[in-house]
């Protein structure tokens, strides 16, 4: 390396909670060209990449999916965020019919009882697809 080279930032060592311990990770050719492009991605070393994925997953910071859930999860969740926003809009009109009394409260009750069931179904589902029941 050449004096006018700049060197490589090294990360500052933490003294409050040094670490010592080591996990050693192998990979083969495919493995290694994967996680090296996603530390890139990340702006990170391979090393520091695995470690902070690996401890987020560990600490349940994030939930890893299988690819093939990931659509269906976004799905249902972009689902779940409709039927809520449904939700919202027939209390408000529940409350411009009621100030009428146009509407019975028990079919403003029947309506708001079938968006309950739906969001109530929509989390289940949405908890089995993370869970990999689905």
């Amino acid at each position: 390396m050449s004096d006018d080279m700049p060197r490589a930032r090294r990360r500052e060592r933490r003294a409050d909670q040094p670490r010592r311990h080591r996990v050693n990770l192998a990979y083969n050719d495919r493995e290694l060209a994967i996680l090296m492009s996603a530390a890139a991605v990340a702006g990170l070393k391979p090393a520091a990449y695995a470690a902070r994925v690996a401890l987020a997953v560990a600490k349940e910071e994030v939930s890893p999916a299988p690819v093939e859930y990931k659509d269906r999860l976004r799905e249902m969740t972009d689902s779940r965020i409709a039927v809520n926003r449904i939700g919202t809009n027939l209390n408000q009109i529940a409350k411009e019919l009621n100030s009428d009394a146009e509407v019975s409260p028990a079919q403003l009750a029947a309506i708001l009882t079938r968006v309950e069931e739906a969001i109530r179904r929509l989390d289940a589902a949405t908890i089995a697809v993370m869970e990999g029941r689905a």
